[in-house]
């Protein structure tokens, strides 16, 4: 079988210099309508260019134009105002207690616009650190005002930002699979977003991504949102992505290449804001506990506690004490763990971070344990069941049957130190990896 040949465009320009009727006499130019059709649309182009006004130069005015001005001053009086206004509803919606917040929305309509979109993210960084659950429910009201918003150009960012917002609120209190359906939502949030707004969701993905244990693509993605936020010249936001990239190291226990991270980052430490910096102290001195350089650990945890003092982060300080506490269980000063765990336990519970609750709880009992007061675990193990009993979490019921049999082994008097163990070993398995704290370099 003969297979078909056509002209490439060097040879049909030869035809150019020839009389029509010679190319219309080429026996392959006579039956091919692609070769006809390519050659006519050459003959166009040379005729156009020998037209005197293609050739003529123009100054195109470099003004700019005023309806355009004006469509931009009109768009930029329209933000102005719908945030004002939004200033007070967000005032209004959050001088009560959370479960009081959906009720409140409900009954008034007007709350509902993109300005009280854009505020109400503004306002979720101070409750995802020091109030988390209340970061959750204030979220969900976010992502419900978003997606119910009449199309506009902006509508799709607002929405992924909403989704984005609500699902780093959820893996702040460990709720990884609610959290990666909300970033599935961003992901989904329309065509209309941008580069950098993309960027923004892939490392919440990174993020989400650990949880399930992908520890290779959750690198990947990382590092390619910290190039894009490089690219873009967001140097806070290229740190905040390369400190994920060193949380999903520590979490697949490479600790010495997370190590190498936050020490390709020490230079710029000097430039990064307060709340990431006592972020990378905290994560970089869980790294040092686990390799066992306990007194670099202890280093790292007392900046993060001195700096959380400071800007009133009270999960980051809390998750910072109980690591030190850990750090010092490690070097055998069981007193001065049991110190700092004391009042953290009801910390945690006011903060509603019942992982860490459970695991502070158990660090107490190994604690009382090595002391030889093992008459005061049985009563440590009872409040800690009473609370996960109270709280009907999902966690509560492999969190209690963990603590029920510390209670049993100690009222018998066989608790062992391998007993503890492999009940921390249980609970750790309910969540995961505890006691990070996340950066959040995708808020506005």
């Amino acid at each position: 079988m003969m297979i078909e040949q056509h002209y490439d465009e060097e040879v049909l320009a030869g035809f150019l210099g020839q009389p029509i009727d010679a190319a219309a006499r080429d026996r392959h130019l006579a039956t091919c309508s692609l070769c006809k059709r390519t050659l006519q649309s050459i003959r166009d182009s040379a005729v156009l260019l020998k037209q005197p006004a293609v050739w003529e130069r123009q100054t195109l005015s470099t003004a700019p134009r005023p309806e355009t001005l004006t469509l931009l001053r009109n768009v930029q009086h329209m933000v102005a105002t719908e945030d004002a206004a939004a200033e007070g509803y967000v005032a209004q919606l959050l001088a009560g207690a959370r479960e009081t917040w959906a009720a409140k929305l409900a009954e008034h309509p007007e709350w509902r616009t993109a300005g009280m979109v854009r505020r109400l993210i503004a306002a979720t960084d101070r409750y995802n650190f020091d109030t988390p659950l209340d970061a959750v429910e204030l979220t969900q009201i976010i992502t419900q005002i978003a997606e119910a918003l009449p199309s506009f150009s902006g509508r799709d960012a607002l929405v992924a930002d909403s989704w984005r917002e609500h699902a780093f609120a959820l893996c702040v209190v460990g709720s990884y699979d609610a959290a990666s359906a909300a970033v599935g939502r961003a992901e989904c949030a329309g065509g209309s977003i941008s580069e950098f707004s993309r960027a923004r969701t892939m490392l919440m993905r990174s993020l989400v991504l650990r949880s399930s244990e992908k520890w290779a693509d959750a690198v990947s993605m990382a590092r390619r949102a910290a190039q894009d936020f490089l690219r873009y010249g967001d140097f806070t936001r290229y740190c905040s992505a390369r400190m994920t990239e060193a949380i999903v190291l520590y979490d697949s226990s490479q600790y010495r290449q997370a190590i190498a991270v936050y020490d390709e980052l020490r230079v710029e430490f000097a430039q990064l804001p307060a709340a990431t910096l006592a972020q990378a102290w905290h994560n970089e001195g869980l790294c040092h506990r686990e390799i066992g350089d306990f007194e670099r650990a202890e280093e790292c945890f007392v900046k993060t506690i001195d700096l959380c003092d400071h800007l009133q982060m009270s999960v980051h300080r809390a998750k910072a004490r109980w690591h030190l506490a850990r750090v010092s269980m490690r070097r055998g000063k069981y007193d001065a763990a049991l110190l700092i765990l004391n009042p953290l336990r009801p910390e945690f519970q006011e903060l509603g971070l019942a992982h860490e609750f459970a695991c502070a709880s158990i660090d107490m009992a190994e604690s009382l344990l090595a002391l030889h007061r093992l008459n005061e675990v049985g009563e440590l193990c009872r409040l800690a069941i009473d609370y996960f009993r109270d709280a009907g979490l999902p966690y509560s019921t492999g969190a209690m049957t963990a603590l029920a049999f510390l209670q049993e082994s100690a009222s018998l008097g066989r608790l062992t130190v391998k007993g503890i163990a492999d009940v921390r070993v249980l609970v750790e398995r309910l969540a995961e990896r505890p006691g990070l704290v996340y950066a959040k370099p995708f808020s506005a």
